[in-house]
């Protein structure tokens, strides 16, 4: 009878490697690529989304013609080294009861020695969710420290202009843009959605309408919710 044993998908992989592989996805893509793209032309190579390019490392027999095999780099286990201290401090801190469910996940699936096939697409968004979670946990004390005493601009409808500095962006699927926090140069924080895509610290003159007066996501802070937003460069 014919030895058919290496045909079957594994059930689980090391956790240690599998994250190694996901940074080295993340590493090959430059961030997280949710859906995968190819492309009409033929010089345009597909951009296999991270969660693909984990799966595929491990399932050769599931590979596409046009996957292109990938090695794992010194630095991927390096990064590998980093997010697994980050992600102990909820562990250690004693966070887990105040955790939501997705998080509980990730620190389970990376805190055990195997890791299920099932689970790779979580594996393939650790790095990118400790990226994510260390730029909000200093952004949240950078707010707390610096721009506690934030204050509302004018009124709902009032016309308002300033020289801002970007804190945060997220981009909405749902919208199609990114959702901003910045802080104006007299320390008041704004927030507002715009279709083109700034980097963090980028200085902009913004002329905007105010919406509303809310609170900052990650502190109770005054923010200043904007909309009809128009940036100009400084």
């Amino acid at each position: 009878m014919l030895d058919t044993k290496d045909n079957v998908p594994l059930k689980t992989v090391p956790t240690h490697k599998a994250l190694a592989v996901a940074f080295a996805a993340y590493r090959i893509n430059k961030s997280y690529v949710k859906h995968t793209r190819r492309f009409s032309e033929e010089e345009n190579k597909t951009v296999f989304s991270n969660k693909e390019l984990v799966k595929y490392y491990f399932n050769p027999s599931w590979r596409p013609k046009d996957f292109v095999e990938f090695q794992i780099t010194v630095e991927d286990h390096a990064a590998v080294a980093d997010a697994n201290k980050w992600m102990k401090r909820y562990v250690m801190l004693g966070l887990d009861d105040n955790l939501d469910d997705f998080k509980k996940t990730m620190i389970e699936c990376t805190m055990q020695d195997e890791v299920l096939i099932n689970n790779l697409g979580i594996i393939a968004y650790l790095p990118e969710f400790v990226k994510r979670d260390q730029h909000e946990t200093n952004l949240k004390k950078e707010i707390r420290v610096e721009y506690r005493n934030s204050q509302y601009l004018g009124n709902t409808k009032d016309s308002v202009e300033s020289v801002i500095a970007i804190l945060d962006k997220r981009y909405s699927t749902q919208w199609e843009s990114y959702n901003y926090t910045a802080v104006t140069t007299e320390g008041n924080l704004v927030s507002f959605m715009n279709k083109f895509a700034y980097d963090v610290g980028t200085m902009l003159r913004c002329k905007a309408k105010v919406k509303a007066h809310t609170k900052n996501r990650l502190f109770e802070a005054n923010e200043t919710r904007l909309n009809y937003v128009k940036l100009y460069k400084v």
